[in-house]
């Protein structure tokens, strides 16, 4: 799909990247270590060979990237994950963490930094890359399992801040859960907790672009000038997306370009 804005590449700061959503890994804990390859498993390394024989400039991952939170899932996700040659970008989702289950975020990033030997980072909430400012917002809420996104006082008003500090520079928000719903995503899933993070935007002109995935919806869709990326889950569809955004620093136009690739098997 490809929307333009009136895009003059000669201004243009350009970015390509690959987007897994909902990877579902699950291991077989029935075999010992927990090393059989299961369809999840098998799915996620394909998945990693054809993004490493991209050119994508890196990777993000959306959340749900485990089946449930358990320990050997996430350690297989994470052996798994530093395969990858490309800089990786992870966030977890609803399913990934749980208080209850001893697998809180701050356990979470120590066992995927561990056993990835960190391949990916804690949580990167602000990085630039080539010229673009990726939010990473965390609307989790692991004490109390929810669909819905949760972002207390403390987050919105960091995000507040965020865009005031990058008001010159284009801004893509990097989320588990969508922000805006579209004719896909009903109304009814975006209960008064997010209100608070359409106040915050709609004080700011600098946010180009919203990328998310949970609900396993493939959609893109604009609002208030904002495009919004919303990722298929990668266990049920077997495909990811690749994007490309290119912004003119000159008239704050935008272009964006996204391909959906289905995972091929090897024979």
């Amino acid at each position: 799909m490809i929307l333009v804005f009136n895009c003059n590449f000669a201004y243009a700061n350009s970015v390509e990247f690959s987007v897994v959503s909902n990877v579902g890994l699950k291991t077989d804990t029935s075999v010992k270590n927990a090393q059989a390859l299961t369809p999840s498993i098998e799915n996620f390394f394909e998945t990693i060979n054809q993004i490493n024989s991209s050119d994508s400039d890196f990777t993000l991952f959306l959340g749900d990237n485990i089946k449930d939170a358990n320990k050997y899932n996430l350690v297989m996700f994470a052996k798994i994950l530093r395969k990858l040659k490309k800089p990786v970008y992870s966030i977890y989702g609803d399913s990934d963490i749980s208080q209850t289950k001893k697998l809180d975020s701050k356990e979470y990033w120590r066992v995927l930094n561990l056993f990835s030997q960190n391949r990916t980072k804690d949580l990167p909430q602000v990085k630039k890359i080539k010229g673009f400012v990726f939010v990473f917002i965390d609307g989790v809420n692991q004490f109390i399992p929810t669909r819905y996104g949760y972002y207390k006082e403390d987050q919105t008003a960091w995000l507040d801040n965020t865009l005031r500090k990058y008001k010159k520079d284009p801004v893509i928000i990097v989320g588990h859960y969508p922000i805006f719903a579209s004719q896909r995503i009903g109304e009814d899933i975006l209960p008064n907790k997010i209100e608070n993070l359409h106040t915050v935007l709609s004080k700011h002109n600098n946010v180009i672009a919203i990328i998310s995935g949970h609900h396993n919806i493939e959609d893109e869709y604009v609002v208030n000038g904002i495009y919004n990326i919303s990722t298929q889950s990668l266990e049920k569809s077997q495909e990811y997306k690749k994007v490309l955004i290119d912004y003119d620093k000159r008239t704050k136009k935008t272009l964006v370009k996204t391909r959906i690739y289905k995972v091929e098997k090897e024979i």
